[in-house]
């Protein structure tokens, strides 16, 4: 026998009224709601990739802040009951090593209306390999200075090795894709094979003129400016000093912005008129990537009916990948296709001094941390207060010599 769950209506008022709390309880009422149940069914789209033996589901309805988590095989169906009529999102995943990769396995459906019994729900389930660098930790929400103003200079991106052997980040480019921040409006792409890019709105590379080596347990900070935020002319209220940050990306556009030690990146696309990376507050959508060749900021492509410049990047270039949204209720606002990143991650407003970082998953005999890459960033980070460089432990590489 099913079970009933009770759900308190209030009734919608025409106009302002005041009313005491002895008024409220007369006016509410209790009324029973039947759970219902619906059948998924996952397609699997995995390519060369090994099928793995189950798949976590999840249902997750945010307005409610309720969830349901099953296992289910690869192959069939499976009913899900005890369902609050809602809208959900729904995801599936898992994970498998196989001839010596970590195969990630990701699929979600969004805005799904679950109100009537018996609904049929179809994910779409797509097979990835873990890359050996990932973006460890994200600080991208800003902070407050002394006076209550807005502060967003003190941004930074670390790059981690997670793998057991030395990468090479020569000409690695970081980018944050269309749209800027999350929205229901996604833009359409021309082309048939539209679905198998990303659309950047800038990418920064790190230069190609020699080797920058990055042995396991070692990360790069990219910092939008490359110096001690905590100075007096900046904003002694931030939580980093960036002046050990191996690359930042520099253009002298203020009178306190300095060429610090770092780095300096190339602007590799960049078809705004304000030439600084100045991103959003509100939670961008970022990847990290090796472009098959030089980067033509002439070569882009505009959605279908507009005239905005993005450069393309074929998804099976993507080493990383993270989605941030603004708050709880933009989760299911995706702008990242669901085989690089199924889920979402957010600090939950604007100039908080708080960043995003990924999950420990084990630590090594050596102290060497390893970290979650499942693909779903909803499951992989955690909220940071404060945010910190080289958290965990995380070692500079020998060439950044002004650390």
């Amino acid at each position: 026998m099913k079970s009933k769950i009770k759900i308190l209506l209030l009734p919608v008022l025409a106009g302002i009224v005041t009313i005491s709390c002895k008024q409220f309880t007369d006016i509410a009422e209790i009324r029973e709601v039947e759970p219902l149940s619906a059948t998924v069914t996952l397609t699997l789209n995995l390519g060369e990739a090994p099928v793995p033996e189950n798949f976590n589901l999840k249902l997750i309805n945010y307005n409610e802040r309720y969830e349901i988590n099953k296992t289910m095989s690869a192959s069939g169906s499976v009913t899900v009951e005890g369902i609050i009529p809602g809208i959900y999102t729904i995801t599936a995943s898992s994970e498998m090593s196989a001839d010596g990769f970590t195969y990630n396995y990701s699929g979600s459906a969004v805005n799904i209306d679950i109100i009537q019994e018996g609904e049929s729900i179809t994910v779409n389930v797509e097979a990835s390999k873990s890359g050996a660098l990932v973006l460890k930790e994200i600080y991208y929400c800003g902070s407050k200075t002394p006076s209550g103003g807005s502060y967003f200079r003190d941004q930074f991106y670390e790059i981690y090795n997670n793998s057991e052997t030395v990468q090479n980040v020569r000409g690695l480019c970081i980018a944050n894709i269309n749209p800027l921040t999350a929205t229901a409006n996604l833009p359409v792409w021309p082309g048939d094979d539209a679905a198998n890019y990303i659309y950047c709105l800038a990418i920064w590379q790190v230069p190609n003129d020699k080797d920058y080596p990055l042995n396991p347990g070692e990360s790069i900070i990219i910092a939008q400016m490359a110096d001690d935020h905590k100075k007096s002319n900046l904003n002694p209220n931030c939580p980093v000093s960036l002046l050990s940050a191996e690359f930042e990306t520099y253009v002298n556009t203020t009178s306190i912005i300095s060429d610090n030690p770092a780095i300096n990146m190339v602007m590799a696309f960049w078809p705004s008129s304000m030439p600084q990376w100045l991103v959003t507050v509100f939670g961008g959508a970022y990847v990290i990537f090796y472009p098959d060749g030089p980067i033509d900021p002439n070569q882009y492509v505009s959605p279908v009916g507009r005239s905005d410049k993005n450069f393309k990047v074929p998804i099976a270039n993507i080493v990383d990948a993270v989605e941030l949204v603004g708050n709880p209720n933009q989760m299911q606002l995706k702008r990242m296709p669901t085989v690089l990143d199924a889920g979402a991650v957010t600090v939950g407003g604007t100039y908080r001094a708080e960043s995003v970082a990924r999950k420990v998953k084990e630590v090594k005999e050596n102290s060497r941390v390893i970290y979650y890459d499942t693909n779903n960033s909803t499951n992989d980070f955690e909220v940071m207060n404060p945010p910190v460089i080289r958290r965990n432990g995380a070692l500079a590489p020998s060439w950044n010599t002004w650390k």
